[in-house]
């Protein structure tokens, strides 16, 4: 696995220029978002029990490792990753629950040097930064303590099997993102939507979180059947929910931070009003329920102790895209991380499904 002590430290805030949401949205609109708490994310979420203690460890961690001063840490501390993962595996130890967060500590600002950073249109550096990271995909490191490298050491619980599974997604994930910056060269008009969710799929980053998943419910799926038709098609829904339902969360603050690629941008590029492209995007979430119920249709049984590893795995993929969901709008009760509204939007948002334009400047964290 990737270790965090390769990971840059993060350089010091540049201002970005942010439209004002009255200039982005002069017409001061409101917009009705899909219904994304539904079909198989209408399921009541159960968080893992080691949240508290998992994130301030964590937490402290990073903050630590990367040098980060006290602005940066409470930032870091306000995304809290925790929370992101503790939906994901609800019964699993405080050790794996932490390697879910180191991992996302590490992905999170890496991933962001090729959206919002100084890779997001350099192709040269960005391919030069992925294959140092794929290099550290292969190398052969003796066994290490949890004090040199938490991340490394939890790894080594992993079967081989995970672990090259593991490898192969996060290879595919780093291509995803060289493609990415290389589209920036293209019009957005050029892009069909189905072209767009290809290349998104890759860059979205879910499908290593599925054998960290994999790994945290302490379960390992035999290769032949996470290669079947059913299985295959239950993983991309995962990420298209995650992908779809980012993409409908974060349409202010790409618009005003002047962000195209996004499924509501090419739908937006190909002609649609905001309200059919936000209703296109609605149709094709309920398409993902619908792949998802026919996928299990036609799954296979491969015996009673095998089914139970398969169906725990389909929950822990499902939990990924639903974790992501609340924390980009709510926890159970009330608005929790503000990672793109504050308190008070993502309350109604979560109410009334309607996404006020023309106020505030709201950016992610």
């Amino acid at each position: 696995m990737l270790a965090i002590h390769q990971h840059r430290r993060p350089e010091k805030p540049v201002d970005k220029d942010v439209m004002p949401a009255s200039a982005a949205f002069p017409d001061n609109g409101d917009v009705l978002v899909p219904d994304m708490f539904s079909s198989i994310l209408s399921v009541t979420p159960v968080q893992n029990s080691h949240y508290d203690k998992v994130k301030q460890e964590a937490d402290a961690w990073i903050a630590e490792t990367l040098g980060l001063n006290a602005k940066q840490a409470a930032r870091n501390a306000r995304a809290d990753f925790t929370y992101l993962v503790s939906w994901w595996a609800p019964c699993c130890d405080a050790e794996a629950l932490r390697t879910m967060v180191d991992w996302q500590h590490w992905a999170f600002p890496w991933d962001d040097q090729f959206d919002e950073g100084h890779l997001k249109e350099d192709l040269y550096g960005a391919a030069q930064n992925i294959i140092q990271m794929t290099s550290i995909l292969d190398d052969c490191h003796p066994p290490v303590s949890r004090a040199e490298d938490p991340i490394a050491y939890a790894f080594q619980r992993a079967s081989p099997a995970l672990q090259h599974r593991y490898k192969s997604y996060m290879k595919h994930y780093m291509l995803g993102v060289l493609g990415q910056v290389n589209s920036r060269k293209l019009p957005v008009q050029a892009l069909t939507i189905d072209e767009f969710l290809v290349f998104r799929r890759g860059t979205i980053g879910v499908m290593p979180c599925t054998v960290l998943v994999e790994y945290a419910l302490d379960i390992e799926v035999p290769e032949t059947i996470i290669n079947h038709t059913s299985v295959k098609t239950c993983q991309e829904v995962a990420v298209d929910l995650v992908l779809l339902d980012n993409d409908v969360l974060s349409y202010k603050k790409d618009v005003l931070e002047g962000e195209e690629l996004s499924v509501i941008g090419i739908l937006r590029s190909q002609g649609y009003t905001l309200q059919e492209a936000m209703n296109e995007a609605g149709n094709m979430i309920e398409r993902c329920y619908r792949r998802w119920d026919e996928a299990l249709e036609h799954m296979p049984s491969w015996g009673a102790e095998l089914d139970i590893v398969v169906l725990t795995y389909l929950d822990g993929i499902r939990n990924i895209a639903l974790g992501s969901l609340l924390w980009s709008v709510t926890s159970v009760v009330s608005f929790w991380t503000g990672r793109y509204f504050d308190k008070e939007e993502g309350d109604q948002l979560r109410k009334t499904r309607i996404l006020r334009l023309g106020t505030g400047s709201k950016t992610s964290l």
